[in-house]
């Protein structure tokens, strides 16, 4: 394939390699040790099945793959706040893990594991335990039973569904 650069003349026609030589001396796998030619100076593993997440969770929470692997052992394949299973998150390019690494995003110190939404949520509350208690309470408070409709303020009733004639439903 011909790439073009724009040069004086206009678009010159550059047939040049990424990588001049074009290839590259063979090195050992970083997960299984079987040697291989590497296609680009950062490729480490000789598949993608060596490759798997490791550099993912190294580079992001410290972790190696395996790590992550035990911690799911650890935790009985849990969420470490709600106790769920978890969901796969696919965005049609990856497929993720059901329990995803919660970290401290001031210090960055991995801390477990939870499903997405237990993770969001903590995300959404700013990783804030003050916000969380207050959050907890407000919860509690209207699950006895209180109302946030004042005294003396009668409520409205809701429409009832009113069935046509015809037997479809208006409402």
């Amino acid at each position: 394939m011909l790439f073009g650069s724009i040069s004086r003349g206009g678009i010159a026609p550059k047939e040049k390699f990424k990588y001049p030589n074009g290839y590259f001396k063979p090195k050992q796998c970083r997960r299984c040790g079987k040697t291989f030619i590497p296609e680009a100076p950062s490729q480490h593993y000789c598949s993608p099945a060596c490759r798997g997440m490791n550099s993912y969770y190294i580079r992001n929470y410290g972790i190696t793959e395996d790590e992550y692997e035990q911690m799911k052992k650890d935790q009985g394949f849990r969420c470490a706040l709600c106790g769920g299973e978890g969901f796969v998150m696919d965005n049609g390019r990856n497929t993720h893990e059901k329990l995803v690494v919660d970290h401290d995003h001031t210090t960055g110190i991995t801390r477990e594991l939870l499903c997405h939404n237990c993770n969001r949520g903590l995300g959404l509350f700013k990783e804030d335990p003050a916000i969380l208690r207050k959050a907890a309470a407000y919860i509690e408070k209207h699950r006895e039973g209180a109302t946030t409709i004042r005294k003396g303020v009668e409520r409205k009733p809701r429409r009832s569904k009113r069935v046509a004639p015809n037997g479809s439903s208006r409402g």
